[in-house]
């Protein structure tokens, strides 16, 4: 049976973003002192800027499109119930145009881009509430009225949630290392965004659902963490919590699978919620098939077979060793020992 450890360890490091884009965190920067300068002339309010997102969560991957982007929340000391979302994602938006030929109010954000293609996304907090809740402005300025108002969000609560999953660091690593492999798995699957899951709802999947994989070498007494297991164990599970609802489609009433997660902060929303049942059926498929090719290649006796397996769903970055070589790559202790794997991600404790 082969286990892939030593794929799975370059795989990993071939897609964890390690660091920011130099070129976009100076951008951010720039960007962050524009709005400190211009937005005295529009408001009184000041504000506290943290980064947010999968980069600020230690999940983040490269993109497959060199599409970077930086999440910048933007925590204003004010109540919802004094500003309207629009205008005050209007301040951001006025103290940024010009800034490049693109900047544009979104429904969650104001978002920059650059003609290189990355961007940086502004998200607009009320945090000073009487019921002591945080509020994201949601909204564009051509949003019908329901579709403008001020949405409980905890942003710092789910980076807070998501980097500190799990008391022990090293099944922590496992637990981040497994989130970039369904992550990964996401874009090279899912060509479309309509019906792709996002990777926040991967990440709480993870998050409520992986049992960690490992094992101590009974001849070196080393701890091993068995990636290619937790694949199949978070998969499986995925799978496995999939409910039918009887639903009408295109006239017809019949059973459609639909799966439900929540996000692991308050409010808890549910994040498969916006999929219809359609691209329900196709995300449940797609998962059968991965569960399938996980479970080939585990069944494989050479690594050489079982890397083509994978590279199927995961990817060209997931290396393929030459037959000749995996007698030798297959003795090498791919998985670090728990003193070892300390160093494993430099830069993300």
């Amino acid at each position: 049976m082969a286990d892939c450890r030593s794929q799975f360890n370059d795989f990993h490091d071939s897609i964890k973003l390690k660091e920011e884009n130099d070129v976009l965190k100076e951008k951010r920067e720039i960007i962050i002192k524009r709005i400190k300068e211009k937005l005295s002339e529009q408001t009184d309010y000041t504000f506290e800027i943290f980064n947010q997102g999968s980069y600020a969560m230690r999940t983040g991957i490269k993109p497959l499109d060199s599409d970077y982007d930086i999440d910048v929340g933007l925590y204003f000391d004010m109540s919802k119930d004094d500003v309207d979302p629009i205008e005050a994602k209007k301040w951001i938006y006025n103290a940024l145009l010009g800034h490049t030929s693109d900047v544009k109010i979104k429904t969650p954000c104001v978002t920059v881009t650059y003609a290189a293609g990355y961007h940086v996304d502004l998200t607009v907090y009320a945090t000073t509430n009487t019921d002591n809740k945080v509020y994201l402005a949601k909204g564009k300025p051509t949003s019908n009225t329901e579709d403008k108002f001020w949405d409980e969000s905890n942003p710092k609560d789910l980076i807070k949630a998501i980097k500190e999953n799990l008391s022990d660091e090293d099944d922590r690593m496992q637990f981040r290392r497994i989130v970039r492999y369904l992550k990964r798995w996401k874009d090279v699957n899912f060509t479309s965004v309509n019906g792709k899951p996002s990777g926040i709802a991967l990440t709480s999947c993870a998050y409520h659902w992986l049992d960690i994989q490992k094992e101590t070498d009974s001849f070196t007494g080393k701890l091993k963490y068995k990636d290619l297991d937790a694949l199949i164990q978070i998969v499986s599970t995925m799978i496995s919590n999939f409910h039918n609802d009887f639903v009408e489609i295109d006239g017809e009433y019949k059973f459609m699978p639909r799966l439900k997660v929540e996000l692991p902060a308050e409010p808890r929303p549910e994040l498969f919620e916006k999929m219809t049942y359609k691209q329900m059926t196709t995300f449940k498929e797609k998962l059968e098939s991965f569960l399938t090719a996980l479970n080939n290649a585990k069944d494989e006796t050479d690594p050489t077979d079982a890397a083509e397996v994978l590279k199927k769903q995961l990817g060209d970055d997931f290396p393929v060793p030459a037959k000749a070589d995996t007698g030798k790559r297959a003795v090498v202790p791919a998985v670090l020992s728990s003193s070892e794997s300390a160093s494993e991600e430099i830069g993300w404790k």
